[in-house]
């Protein structure tokens, strides 16, 4: 199997945004990662229509590696596919697939490991990113990994559909219907009732690229005050909490080569409870959620006076009630699923976890502004 890389330039920017862009930030370091997996798309390609035959044929496809939050990601998503899983401890097989995820450079045992599953006729695709870190402590090479993976995984099946098949993919469980469909589908790696055209390659990956890029786009050019404005109240705060949604968090967030930024509390996706103790408030709230605003949360920070940011598909209403609140846009969709295959019943392919780690990467990297 092909080995994904990343090598990204310095910087890209459209020609549209370079006026109002006096320096680069993480999000046009972002987008300098995104044109350049653009550039490896027929890449991933070849190595999705590789793993493809060997799904068909009755491999599994595993996920593997020290990327931990690529792990979460992958597994269990809206808009991703159901019939993958973490290799843990088991022995893959002839035909089996792996996704091996790094943060950084391959080490020794890396490569050992790799070896060791090639030589049992497995396929291992390789997600390492060059990028590195951004100022030296922001990475960009776990969310371009990410960012891979998702690309991937759209020509993936779009190769499955070239071999007469349509794999499951997971509908969001925050939409009426989600779960029920997710029980229906479970333990299926194909359906028998869907019939899906075959999709060329290059589409969905291209599509998914364009949507993110739509993305990041809109938040550079809508949200950058409040961005700033945020960064400016986390700076200033003595005490911060931040609250996390999504897959990819907290772990992706508390990154061993960044900084510690403040106390971390992972919240369900779909509850709307009061989170702050009322009696020892932090001055400064981070909340990073997911389809639906934390009210609770917005009207307990109203009522105690600590300012508090919070990013969700659905902001509260209005969005920012008080002069303490800042409600970011993340400008994905709220099925987070953004590409459509047609002829499927749910999009695929999920924008938040990207999307999301762009607007705290953001955010932490402002705050260290001199």
């Amino acid at each position: 199997m092909n080995r994904v890389l990343l090598v990204a330039a310095l910087l890209f920017c459209h020609a549209h945004r370079a006026s109002a862009a006096a320096a680069e930030n993480y999000l046009l370091r972002l987008e300098s990662t995104l044109a350049q997996t653009r550039s490896n798309l027929a890449t991933l390609t070849e190595s999705a229509e590789r793993a493809a035959h060997e799904f068909v044929a009755g491999g599994s496809l595993w996920i593997a590696g020290r990327q931990g939050d690529f792990m979460a990601e992958a597994c269990g998503r809206a808009g991703g596919l159901m019939a993958v899983a973490p290799l843990g401890q088991r022995v893959p097989t002839n035909h089996d697939v792996i996704l091996y995820a790094v943060p950084g450079s391959r080490s020794p045992e890396d490569l050992n490991l790799i070896g060791q599953w090639r030589g049992k006729g497995a396929a291992v695709i390789e997600f390492n990113s060059a990028d590195g870190l951004y100022r030296n402590y922001f990475p960009i090479d776990t969310v371009a990994n990410i960012l891979e993976l998702w690309t991937w995984t759209g020509e993936f099946v779009a190769a499955c559909t070239r071999l007469g098949k349509m794999p499951v993919l997971y509908q969001s469980y925050g939409l009426a219907g989600g779960p029920e469909r997710g029980k229906k589908y479970q333990g299926k790696r194909f359906h028998d009732e869907v019939s899906v055209k075959p999709v060329p390659g290059g589409v969905l990956g291209r599509e998914y690229l364009d949507e993110i890029q739509r993305m990041l786009g809109k938040i550079g050019e809508t949200q950058m005050p409040k961005l700033l404005e945020a960064a400016r109240w986390w700076g200033q705060a003595t005490s911060a909490t931040i609250f996390v949604t999504g897959h990819i968090f907290p772990r992706h967030a508390q990154d061993p080569r960044t900084l510690p930024l403040g106390s971390f509390a992972a919240v369900p996706a779909w509850e709307d409870n009061e989170l702050l103790d009322a009696a020892r408030p932090p001055q400064f709230v981070l909340y990073i959620g997911y389809q639906f605003a934390p009210r609770k949360l917005v009207e307990q920070a109203k009522a105690l006076g600590v300012k508090l940011v919070y990013s969700a598909v659905q902001p509260a209403q209005p969005p920012e009630p008080a002069s303490n609140v800042l409600y970011i846009d993340p400008a994905w969709p709220l099925a987070d699923g953004c590409v459509t295959v047609p002829g499927y019943d749910v999009p695929i392919l999920p924008a938040s976890g990207v999307v999301q780690a762009a607007i705290y990467w953001t955010l932490a990297s402002e705050r260290r502004q001199p």
